[in-house]
């Protein structure tokens, strides 16, 4: 029955003194067993009522303690929990008589008047609509039309149509036909309402299945036909629908830790529903009231298992991981990029954010699988490195359009590798280049030393030349000097000489010559003109 299962410590202290009291009031095996029945559950029985029995009396006559009830032989998690849900009146087919007791009987017996509420149908699938009749009618079991009866659900929607008139809400006021009913409808929506054509071939879908199974392994066929179904191009309208209460539960199924458990039991949605008959003419008193509960079996973990273990098989995942390893030339990170193709070509041909969401599970069981199997051991150490440290997280972010962030990276690695050769390239062919010209120039700087010798040699032939010259001219500038003082005391001795009237030279003489001797006239002289 619960889907929690209950422990002594899970009580607070009047709790348990309610348990104790509720089981040292039982006077006999019968009544243990009727008081704690559940419907569609397996009773506690006269048997292990009789033991409960015995075990108290062996104690002095009463419970004491509620470990005292939980070590009782064959009162296991399950029973153990039956009997606190059913001492605190925690199951919602309790309620009735938790909240009103004896109450609606008095007022009928008060007014004159009953109230009944047929729902159907019961048991219903997660998402299909019920069916509420409520009727009217006095004691003697004649049928009261006109009478306003308010319907009120703990949770859902109720929809009444009123001629051409729609009411809907969590409370709703009906009028009674001709034969003392009205008749209602109670939706329990998912919080993203439903498209009609969604709803309808939801509706349809769900008819397949019968809402009777006592369990979900009965219907493992029939849950792997509508996976088939979904996964079909074309059904668009049942994949939206069943991909919105997929995604409503998805907390408790997909990402829950006790992967299995939904294929071993119904989990129940649980609404109250209460029926006043009011006196609309005295403020709304209440006549006669009728009470049920509602229940609808949720058919999304279960029908999740299965449409897992549909994918998974038609995978063959791991045989295709056992494959992308099996190739000696893929080593390291790209061992890791293989098996991401895998992953990703896998999940890309799923239809439909469920089967994505399954497909993105699968992967993650597979990734794990490999990582935890004895074959990584036998991987060379960059492999197994690569393997243990990025596979299961890089995994995660595998979805239809996208291999996540390290194939990115992994590719973004690569062009910058080949970037960097590119580069490497280039730098040398211009090295090459450079090498050559800087060869070429040494060579001409070689030819410019060579010139630039010979220069200097004649530059410094010219500079003994010049040395030479200057000396030389040196020299010349000497003989200049010593001429012109020559020429100048030439001129000076020169200038000495004297002229005589008839024409003669004098030459002068540092001593005064001689008077001459007087020449006989008529008697040239011997140097006379």
């Amino acid at each position: 029955m619960p889907n929690v299962y209950l422990e002594p410590g899970d009580l607070n202290l009047p709790q348990q003194l309610q348990v104790l009291d509720f089981l040292n009031r039982a006077t006999s095996a019968q009544q243990l067993n009727r008081d704690i029945e559940f419907p569609d559950e397996p009773d506690i029985g006269v048997k292990l009522g009789q033991r409960l029995l015995d075990a108290r009396a062996a104690l002095g006559g009463q419970f004491t303690g509620i470990t005292q009830v939980r070590a009782v032989r064959l009162i296991g998690p399950d029973r153990f929990t039956e009997i606190c849900v059913a001492a605190l009146g925690l199951d919602p087919r309790r309620w009735v008589d938790l909240f009103y007791g004896g109450a609606p009987n008095a007022l009928q017996a008060e007014t004159g008047l009953a109230v009944a509420l047929d729902v159907l149908p019961q048991s219903a699938w997660l998402g299909q609509p019920l069916t509420l009749t409520v009727r009217v009618a006095d004691l003697g079991g004649t049928p009261r039309a006109g009478v306003a009866v308010t319907v009120q659900a703990g949770a859902g929607r109720l929809c009444w149509m009123f001629g051409f008139q729609r009411v809907e809400g969590q409370a709703v006021t009906v009028l009674t036909g001709a034969d003392g009913s009205a008749v209602l409808e109670l939706r329990r929506d998912p919080s993203e309402p439903l498209t009609e054509a969604q709803d309808a071939e939801l509706q349809a879908t769900l008819k397949w299945l019968d809402a009777a199974a006592p369990d979900p392994f009965k219907l493992e066929a029939d849950f792997r036909a509508v996976a088939k179904l979904y996964l079909r191009e074309r059904a668009t309208a049942l994949r939206g629908a069943m991909d919105i209460y997929v995604r409503e539960y998805r907390p408790a199924t997909l990402d829950g830790f006790n992967n299995g458990t939904w294929r071993m039991r119904w989990p129940v949605d649980s609404v109250l529903v209460q029926a006043d008959a009011v006196d609309s003419g005295s403020g709304g008193r209440t006549l006669a009231r009728a009470v049920t509960t509602v229940t609808w079996k949720n058919w999304v973990g279960a029908w999740l298992e299965f449409f897992g273990d549909t994918l998974r098989e038609g995978a063959k995942l791991d045989a295709r991981f056992d494959q992308a390893l099996a190739n000696p030339r893929v080593t390291g990170s790209a061992a890791v990029a293989g098996l991401l193709d895998e992953a990703q070509s896998f999940v890309a041909n799923q239809s439909g954010r469920t089967a994505e969401w399954l497909g993105q599970k699968t992967v993650d069981a597979a990734v794990r699988k490999v990582v935890g199997s004895d074959k990584v051991d036998r991987m060379d150490e960059e492999t197994r490195t690569a393997l243990l440290t990025q596979l299961e997280v890089a995994s995660r972010e595998v979805s239809p359009t996208s291999q996540g962030s390290f194939t990115l990276v992994r590719r973004v690695r690569i062009d910058l590798g080949a970037h960097i050769t590119d580069v490497g390239n280039l730098n040398l062919s211009q090295m090459a280049r450079a090498e050559a010209i800087l060869s070429e120039v040494s060579t001409k700087a070689a030819l410019v030393d060579a010139k630039a010798a010979e220069v200097d040699r004649k530059a410094a032939l010219v500079d003994s030349g010049l040395t030479d010259f200057n000396r030389n001219t040196v020299q010349i500038n000497d003989r200049l000097q010593t001429l012109s003082t020559g020429f100048t005391t030439l001129r000076s001795d020169f200038n000495r000489f004297q002229l005589p009237a008839g024409g003669g030279v004098v030459v002068p003489r540092s001593k005064p010559a001689p008077a001459p001797r007087p020449r006989k006239a008529g008697k040239k002289g011997k140097g006379a003109a």
